[in-house]
C-alpha cells in the first residue's frame, strides 16, 4: 500500500523548523507547480495549504528572481540536468529585497526524488529561515574584528587590510599612506585622573576621528593610546594634509575632564615591492620622530 503524498511530506519535512514543498512540472510542460506543501511553509509565505496546491512556488522573496529560479528549474528537469538525486541551492536575503519589509534570511535547496506516494518523480523543496544564524555569525565577527571600548576596528582586522591593501598596491601600483598617532602624554591622564577618564578620551577620540575621516578610511585602535589610519588612493602629500586636518581638529576639541589634548602622527607612504612590517616600521619611526620634535606635530 502506498502512503499518501500528506504522510510522505510530513516525513520529509522533519524537523518541523524547516518548510517543506513537493513541485512537479505540469503534464503539458507549462511551468512548475505545487503537489502539496508542510504546515511550516503555508506559515512562512502566508495563506492555507490548500491555497497553495497547484500554484507556482515560492522560492525566494524578490519575484524576478523567483521567476528566474523557475525558468532553471524548467530548463534542468529537461536537459537532464536535475536528474534524480541532484540537487540546486541557494541563499535568498530577503532583508536585502526592495520594497519588502521584515523578511528573513532563507537557505533553500531542491532536489529531484522518486518519492512513493506521487507519479513520477517530484522536486523536494525544503527551506530554512537561518536569520538568527546569520545574524548570530555578523555578531560573532564584529566581536572578533571591533575594539570594544572605541567601537573601531582592532589591530588584527587592521593587519588583515593592511596586507590586503599592499597587495593590491603591488598588482595596480595605487598609492596608499599609514598615519599612525599617538595620544600625547596620555599616561599623565590616566595617573591623575584615572583610567575611567582615560578611556572616555580613546572614546571620544576615536569618534572625532570617524567624523573627520573619509568614507574609504580605515581607522583602526592599535593599542593603548595608538591609533592607526589607512588611506587608500592617497599619496604622501594628501596623507600628510588628512594627518595635519586631524592633529588641528584634535587640538580644537574638548574631551571629557580634561579639556583639550594634542597628538602626533607619522606618515608614510607605501614603496613598491615593500613588507607589511617595512611600512609599519618606518610609519613607527615617523611617530617617534613628531614625539622628539616637541608633540603636537605631523612627521613624513
Amino acid at each position: 500500500m502506498l502512503e499518501t503524498g500528506k504522510n510522505v511530506l510530513l516525513a520529509i519535512s522533519e524537523p518541523s523548523s524547516q518548510a517543506t514543498a513537493v513541485l512537479s512540472r505540469q503534464p503539458n510542460g507549462d511551468g512548475i507547480r505545487i503537489l502539496d506543501v508542510s504546515d511550516e511553509y503555508a506559515q512562512f509565505w502566508g495563506g492555507s495549504r490548500h491555497q497553495w496546491l497547484g500554484s507556482a512556488p515560492k522560492i525566494v522573496h524578490h519575484e524576478a528572481k523567483n521567476q528566474r529560479l523557475l525558468s532553471r528549474l524548467h530548463n534542468a528537469l529537461d536537459s537532464g540536468e536535475l536528474s534524480v538525486g541532484c540537487s540546486i541551492s541557494g541563499l535568498d536575503d530577503g532583508k536585502r529585497t526592495p520594497n519588502v519589509a521584515g523578511c528573513s534570511v532563507i537557505e533553500w535547496r531542491i532536489t529531484a526524488m522518486n518519492v512513493p506516494g506521487y507519479t513520477g518523480n517530484v522536486l523536494i523543496l525544503v527551506q530554512r529561515d537561518i536569520s538568527k544564524r546569520v545574524e548570530k555569525e555578523a555578531e560573532l565577527k564584529r566581536l572578533a574584528t571591533t575594539d570594544m571600548l572605541t567601537g573601531l576596528i582592532n589591530r588584527s582586522r587592521f593587519d588583515y587590510l593592511l596586507k590586503h591593501e599592499i597587495g593590491r598596491f603591488n598588482r595596480y601600483v595605487r598609492p596608499f599612506s599609514l598615519i599612525m598617532l599617538d595620544i600625547d602624554h596620555f599616561k599623565l591622564i590616566n595617573d591623575n585622573q584615572g583610567h575611567d577618564v582615560g578611556d572616555q578620551v580613546l572614546a571620544a577620540l576615536a569618534k572625532l576621528l570617524e567624523d573627520n575621516l573619509r568614507a574609504a578610511d580605515y581607522c583602526a585602535r592599535w593599542g593603548g593610546e595608538e591609533f592607526m589610519i589607512l588611506a587608500p588612493e592617497t599619496s604622501l602629500k594628501q596623507a600628510v594634509k588628512l594627518a595635519d586636518k586631524i592633529r588641528c581638529c584634535i587640538r580644537k576639541a574638548q574631551f571629557p575632564s580634561i579639556g583639550s589634548v594634542t597628538v602626533s602622527l607619522g606618515v608614510v607612504e607605501v614603496t613598491p615591492d615593500e613588507s607589511q612590517q617595512s611600512v609599519m616600521k618606518r610609519a613607527d619611526n615617523a611617530l617617534y620622530q613628531a614625539k622628539e620634535k616637541g608633540r603636537d606635530a605631523v612627521v613624513y
